[in-house]
């Protein structure tokens, strides 16, 4: 009798043990930190292609990095989004060889797409020429420094946090290839509450390209990201911007059409589309109600490539096919990460392309749960523009520059989203690398 009650009393102090520590180690802490991207003085802006760089003259608005880090069960995971055109292996490798110390279980990093920051960090003539501008490697270290620091940050910035999310409509884009074509309006938000008082964190992803400023422009500057997210925090807000299904949308500016020759007038335009931006985040954040008891799991899956990288006919770059084929091939990565992130009843496919607002709807709408999801463009790499296969057909420059062909967009629709029911598929904790 005295054995079986002494069992008994054992056996309901380990329960109770074990409530209390599986409710503390099921909470989920998260941080926030920024830094200042280099900006080189005369150094070439990343974004607008042309024989010669286009050099910094001023600063609009200083580009950043801006990391946030989400830690349960003592994993972590950090999402880290700089003011650049796109992300490279190159750079990605080498945060993540020096992030090591930090004991991160995944890094995504993306590129919130301004053709306005630092360009200079991706060797070779090809990405020299169509899109970030010469070869500095001190460009490129500064640029890990920065997003490295971030990280930092938000670690010592980790806090308990509780979670709300929805997804707003909101009609900022248009479609630049097609009048009638699909246009982006989901605006998912992920609202992040702090239970000890600290401002708020809400994560965005909307699919327009910050191009507000034109080639002319040469000045520093997140574009209209870097206006919506000052106006945010102006209102107590910290934020990280994430570039949706981006590919074929541009803004829609009510003070008249993009690129003004009057450079005063585009900067008029960034404040007025950042800030319509702002206001729409703002005003359903605050309608969101977070909750406690969010699960934090993930999924590193590296694909190949789907085939090899093709210049298309009759584009411009095509008759110099014969001298830029082996750059060109070179050039792309022949195995690429995609993640599949889930925080609570909230969706995120993170690709490493850019896709057309079809194939993004075409992508949420395969994993539709009646939650948001966050399908984010620019992540770890870049294969190129994703369109349907009649888009790809029509032509164009988004089709130009898809070096993969027709079936490039049902193939990134079906990894998305195999890779998204491969975490489904596993237990709610965290996994990663799945080759």
């Amino acid at each position: 009798m005295k054995l079986a009650r002494a069992s008994a009393q054992i056996l309901l102090f380990a329960l109770v043990l074990c409530v209390a520590l599986c409710s503390q180690a099921g909470e989920l802490f998260a941080g926030m930190g920024r830094a200042e991207l280099p900006r080189p003085s005369d150094g070439p802006l990343g974004g607008y292609g042309g024989w010669r760089d286009r050099r910094a003259q001023d600063v609009l608005d200083p580009p950043e990095a801006r990391a946030l880090v989400l830690e349960q069960d003592g994993r972590r995971v950090a999402l880290v989004s700089l003011d650049i055109v796109i992300v490279r292996p190159n750079l990605r490798d080498r945060l993540l060889q020096i992030a090591s110390t930090f004991e991160l279980d995944a890094l995504i990093l993306t590129a919130t797409h301004t053709h306005s920051g630092p360009g200079g960090y991706i060797p070779g003539r090809v990405p020299a020429r169509l899109t970030s501008g010469s070869f500095n490697p001190a460009t490129l270290r500064s640029l890990v420094t920065a997003a490295l620091h971030a990280v930092e940050l938000a670690l010592r910035d980790l806090a308990p946090a509780r979670v709300g999310s929805g997804v707003a409509e909101i009609p900022l884009a248009r479609n630049r290839r097609t009048r009638d074509g699909p246009r982006e309006t989901d605006l998912p938000i992920l609202r992040f509450e702090f239970p000890s008082g600290r401002a708020p964190i809400v994560l965005i992803a909307y699919g327009a390209h910050p191009t507000v400023l034109s080639p002319k422009s040469r000045a520093y500057s997140a574009d209209y990201v870097g206006a919506a997210r000052a106006w945010l925090a102006e209102h107590g807000w910290r934020s990280l911007f994430l570039p949706g299904p981006l590919g074929d949308q541009e803004p829609v500016s009510q003070l008249g059409p993009l690129w003004p020759r009057d450079l005063a007038k585009q900067h008029a335009q960034v404040d007025e589309i950042g800030t319509v931006l702002g206001k729409a985040v703002l005003w359903h954040a605050r309608r969101l109600e977070p909750t406690s008891g969010a699960q934090l799991s993930i999924l590193e899956r590296w694909v190949d490539a789907p085939g090899t990288p093709k210049l298309r006919r009759f584009c411009t770059v095509w008759w110099l096919g014969p001298f830029l084929r082996g750059s060109i091939r070179s050039f792309f990565s022949q195995r690429v990460p995609i993640h599949a992130l889930r925080i609570g009843d909230v969706n995120f496919l993170a690709l490493p392309a850019e896709p057309s607002s079809a194939i993004g709807q075409q992508i949420r709408d395969a994993v539709d749960t009646g939650h948001p999801t966050f399908v984010v463009a620019h992540a770890n790499d870049w294969l190129g523009y994703v369109l349907t296969p009649d888009a790809y057909r029509d032509g164009g420059y988004e089709a130009c520059l898809s070096f993969y062909g027709a079936d490039f967009g049902p193939w990134l629709v079906e990894e998305a989203v195999s890779t998204l029911r491969l975490l489904d598929s596993r237990a709610p904790a965290m996994r990663r690398n799945a080759r």
